[in-house]
């Protein structure tokens, strides 16, 4: 995976209807509303409405995503970049 992140980061949307992202380390989540996924620039939440992977080669680090998209959000991390849970982010 160090690999990815030497290849560097990039993303690029058309029309926002396609998102293509490189440098990704992994898919955390996934619905058709919202996928976040571990970025080389941190962890990055898509939102939109009927998301799609079209793409997906992690050994590379590409992810293609089709769908309407609203929002694109870096997720702040807390704890050294590790997410925190449930209840870590209520008791903050």
């Amino acid at each position: 995976m160090d690999k990815v992140l030497e290849k560097g980061y990039q993303l690029v949307m058309e029309n926002r209807e396609k998102l293509t992202l490189t440098g990704v380390r992994k898919v955390q989540s996934f619905d058709p509303k919202e996928i976040i996924l571990d970025s080389g620039n941190g962890v990055l939440s898509v939102k939109g409405d009927q998301l799609g992977i079209n793409q997906l080669d992690l050994e590379h680090g590409i992810v293609e995503i089709q769908g309407r998209i609203d929002s694109l959000n870096y997720l702040r991390q807390a704890n050294n970049g590790v997410r925190q849970g449930f209840w870590g982010r209520i008791f903050r």
